[in-house]
């Protein structure tokens, strides 16, 4: 497992920089080779998580950093798709750079948290909705980041020294179907979560239940003062990166607790 990860982590580094490179400098065409380089540290990342998840018999290690490993990939496919269809490349790197610190640490920082996800599909669902949903907040995120950060370049009227970054106007619109999509990703995950998961309301998952429904309702609230009112600019970032927070909150926030003390 050592060697695969060092594999993807060496790939993930390989990528960034040949990203970095197309960004700030429009005369150098890298895509042939950033790609293909990408594309194979998501495969070693998946390797790497096939061995660290999967345990012996039917147990599977669901450990903070496993998941979060996990979340990171979710998250790279995703940006990275998108980044082949939008020229928002900039964007790739933090993500790069997030899964080496995260793949990085599930080396060295041994964590387990077994459970049976086999025997209760139900379950497997809600996860899967759950970690997906968060994983296009974060994108939604990102992409919140870099309109804030163009945004206000361009009143200090500065240079910008970047090349290959989309429109204000487009990073805008992907931002808000990312955060419908999400939101109705959400909405299941949470569903789910009432109908297959029977201690939803034990004190142990209530605090997570109501972060996250907390954390819906300020997404719904708003996509309403997006189309109602107009809601635009540093508003739409403020509340798309409040409820990011809200989510890692519930989804990890307990769990990273634990893992800690």
């Amino acid at each position: 497992m050592l060697i695969v990860a060092l594999l993807s982590i060496g790939l993930y580094l390989l990528t960034t920089g040949l990203v970095l490179r197309h960004v700030f400098n429009s005369q150098v065409q890298l895509l042939n080779r950033m790609l293909p380089s990408a594309w194979l540290a998501m495969v070693f990342h998946l390797a790497v998580l096939g061995m660290t998840i999967i345990q012996a018999g039917s147990a599977q290690n669901m450990s903070v950093l496993n998941v979060a490993s996990l979340v990171a990939l979710l998250i790279n496919i995703l940006l990275t798709t998108i980044c082949q269809r939008q020229n928002s490349w900039i964007l790739l790197p933090f993500a790069y750079l997030v899964t080496v610190l995260v793949l990085s640490g599930s080396l060295f920082i041994p964590s387990h948290y077994l459970t049976s996800l086999g025997e209760r599909p139900g379950l497997v669902i809600h996860i899967a909705l759950a970690l997906l949903s968060y994983a296009i907040m974060s994108i939604a995120s990102l992409f919140a980041l870099l309109q804030i950060y163009l945004s206000y370049q361009l009143k200090q009227r500065r240079k910008l020294n970047l090349q290959n970054v989309p429109p204000l106007l487009s990073i805008e619109k992907q931002l808000i179907r990312l955060l419908k999509i999400g939101s109705v990703l959400l909405t299941l995950s949470i569903s789910s979560g009432f109908l297959f998961l029977d201690n939803m309301l034990a004190p142990g998952n209530l605090d997570k239940a109501g972060v996250s429904v907390v954390a819906w309702c300020l997404y719904a609230i708003l996509l309403w003062g997006h189309y109602r009112r107009g809601w635009r600019g540093q508003r739409l970032v403020v509340m798309t990166l409040t409820g990011n927070v809200l989510l890692a909150i519930a989804y990890f926030g307990s769990r990273l607790l634990q893992h800690l003390l």
